[in-house]
């Protein structure tokens, strides 16, 4: 009970500063980050109740489902319809190529690995770019194309690297 009242006054918390946040390189996924590392440290588990990996799990589910659906609502749909062939590249031989280089990269890093083994490493890895791509799809100085392209990409690379 205890974790959920630190996320929700976590929120509230960063709605009062967001405005001035988005000015700086600090994203809201490094900020929960570092909240999640902090309650670990000073919130432990008291010896009759051990901390539930379920109640985490909760957590991060609201987290995540709140972190896309503000990416989502950010979409402009107008310039989306100008531009359909630069998010299908990216989703298709960006993310294609994205997995064997890392597949690759993870068998010279990891030499114990299998083929399989890196593969999976390499899916699971392709698509984390969301959270620390942010500072670019909301920076003017990238061109508004290309910040939606990303922005589109960002949100369906997810459910497309699973079935890899």
């Amino acid at each position: 009970m205890a974790l959920l009242a630190v996320f929700i006054v976590l929120v509230f918390g960063h709605s009062l500063v967001s405005g001035r946040l988005e000015k700086t390189v600090v994203t809201v996924p490094i900020v929960f980050t570092a909240a999640g590392f902090l309650t670990l440290l000073f919130l432990p588990a008291s010896p009759d109740r051990p901390i539930s990996l379920e109640a985490f799990l909760h957590v991060a589910e609201i987290g995540l489902v709140l972190l896309l659906f503000t990416d989502a609502s950010r979409t402009d749909l107008g310039v989306l319809n100008n531009i359909r062939n630069l998010p299908v590249r990216l989703l298709s031989a960006g993310m294609l190529l994205t997995i064997l280089l890392g597949g690759l990269g993870a068998l010279l890093v990891f030499r114990k690995l299998s083929l399989w083994e890196a593969g999976i490493l390499a899916a699971i890895l392709a698509p984390t770019d969301a959270g620390l791509g942010q500072i670019i799809v909301n920076s003017p100085r990238v061109p508004m194309k290309i910040r939606q392209a990303l922005n589109v990409e960002a949100g369906l690379n997810d459910g497309l690297s699973v079935p890899f």
